[in-house]
């Protein structure tokens, strides 16, 4: 018997419940785990492509934008495996329009090379008594 810790059977009355009939039964045999184990194992391979899934979702986000930034974002989704942080940091790459925020952050340049118009001194145009 694969997954038994001990060779020898439990005498009667060892446990406090003595499991009894079928039940016993059902405990003491091996195939209710060989039952379990391949929906324990589609289980875990189920939870880690749904992981990975999601994990990749800032790699398919900029590869459908067509961002330029579509490698640096791979490369940080792989990154992001050992450090969290980084996938953050390719999800954030990959949600943010960089046409609108380069085209923002040119009209406040340009914004600031325009020289000011010149304040008016205090008194001219003011009538004297």
């Amino acid at each position: 018997m694969l997954f038994h810790v001990f060779d020898d059977p439990k005498p009667d009355g060892y446990y406090v419940n003595e499991p009894t009939g079928m039940y016993r039964t059902m405990l003491d045999a091996d195939w209710p785990l060989w039952l379990l184990l391949p929906g324990l194992l589609v289980g875990v391979i189920v939870i880690l492509v749904l992981a990975w899934r999601l994990h990749e979702i800032p790699k398919h986000r900029a590869d459908s934008k067509k961002l330029r930034q579509a490698e640096l974002v791979s490369a940080l989704t792989l990154f992001g495996l050992f450090e969290h942080w980084v996938w953050a940091v390719a999800l954030f790459i990959a949600y943010v329009d960089w046409d609108e925020f380069e085209n923002a952050a040119v009209r406040i340049l340009r914004r600031a090379r325009t020289e000011p118009a010149p304040e008016k001194p205090a008194g001219d145009g003011e009538a004297r008594p």
